[in-house]
């Protein structure tokens, strides 16, 4: 997680301008509603994730933003003007798809200068602009070379200059990692997060990948079969799951049943165990056990029996039981000794232990 996003800087962002607006905004294709009364706020100059599995509704809904899907019931605002049937065009928005959509039979400087062209600038300050947005993104010598001559990493910042160059309010992007490598996909978070803190823009990211999203985002939309789970800072969503679906959809967890009882957790055997928040005394619910929570000690709440181990270069993740609970442990190599499959192990937990209600 990113540790220098702050709980403060979430609490500036919404005293921003509300950039886009979304009330009660729905999409049916036939009888099957793909987005459901969905209402949410991003704000001007935030970097928003729309998350989710696949058939959520985070692409449609991006669509709806950019003009290119039509809504069926509710209000889209651009900086509180409504723009629900406006035309694409004239809304001021890019949209950067995950294939980029570069013209392969153009060089990289007239790519860059397209939206220009489109909007009547001449030829001259055409090459202007696309030259010096080349410069800012460190491709100014591969100017005149073609999109297949250079590499995916190259093509994304070549997308980005073309959609930024035309000065939008905020730029749509539609898994916009999702063809490269792993390894060119760790670099590009940075670079796309750099830029977008460089240029103070709006951006709008669809992502199905959760890492992804923590990594880029200040905030961080979630949904599931077209409704809008939970809205928030990446901490809050790990630290603070509202159902189920957000805490087992962040992160490695395990749900174990519990009843609240005089303020703490307790387990079918007796165990109490401190939670996060406050909570009615005989609640149902379930407490989020993260691999974070569980230590191998002497000094345990509890005993286990190994069932699995997987290594993960310097990392082993351990599946334990406990009576009829699983627990997932990650340890380091370089620092303690990893048991083997079948062996019993002492677990002290750290706590507070966030919970979800039982649905």
């Amino acid at each position: 997680m990113r540790s220098w996003i702050t709980v403060q800087k979430v609490k500036a962002m919404k005293n921003k301008k509300v950039a886009i607006r979304l009330n009660n905004v729905s999409k049916r294709f036939g009888h099957n509603p793909a987005v459901n009364q969905l209402n949410l706020d991003i704000y001007e100059g935030e970097f928003l994730t729309l998350l989710g599995p696949s058939g959520c509704g985070k692409t449609t809904l991006l669509r709806m933003i950019a003009g290119l899907e039509s809504v069926s019931d509710g209000k889209i605002y651009l900086n509180e003007i409504e723009v629900t049937n406006l035309a694409p065009q004239k809304r001021n928005l890019n949209i950067m798809f995950q294939d980029y959509a570069l013209f392969p039979h153009m060089n990289l400087i007239d790519n860059v200068a397209y939206g220009l062209k489109i909007a009547g600038y001449s030829s001259s300050e055409r090459r202007a602009r696309a030259t010096e947005w080349l410069k800012k993104f460190g491709l100014l010598e591969k100017a005149e070379q073609r999109p297949n001559a250079i590499s995916g990493g190259q093509r994304q910042r070549v997308a980005l200059a073309r959609c930024l160059i035309t000065d939008p309010s905020a730029l749509l992007l539609d898994e916009p990692l999702s063809a490269l490598d792993a390894n060119l996909r760790l670099q590009l978070r940075t670079e796309l997060r750099k830029i977008h803190v460089e240029q103070g823009k709006t951006f709008i990211c669809v992502t199905h990948d959760q890492e992804e999203a923590m990594a880029l985002s200040d905030r961080i939309a979630v949904l599931k079969n077209g409704y809008l789970e939970q809205v928030g800072s990446p901490e809050e969503l790990y630290d603070q799951p509202k159902s189920e679906f957000v805490a087992t959809f962040f992160g490695r967890s395990n749900l174990w049943p519990a009843k609240i009882s005089n303020g703490k957790a307790l387990l079918d055997d007796g165990t109490l165990i401190d939670i996060a928040g406050q909570w009615a005394d005989g609640s149902k619910v379930k407490l989020v056990m993260r691999p974070e929570n569980f230590v191998i000690s002497d000094e345990k709440h509890f005993d286990g029996k190994v069932t699995d181990v997987r290594i993960r270069g310097a990392l082993a993740e351990i599946s334990v039981v406990i009576f009829n609970l699983t627990a997932q442990v990650e340890i380091s190599r370089n620092s303690q000794t990893v048991p083997n499959k079948g062996d019993f192990i002492g677990l002290k937990l750290n706590g507070p232990i966030p919970i979800v209600p039982v649905p």
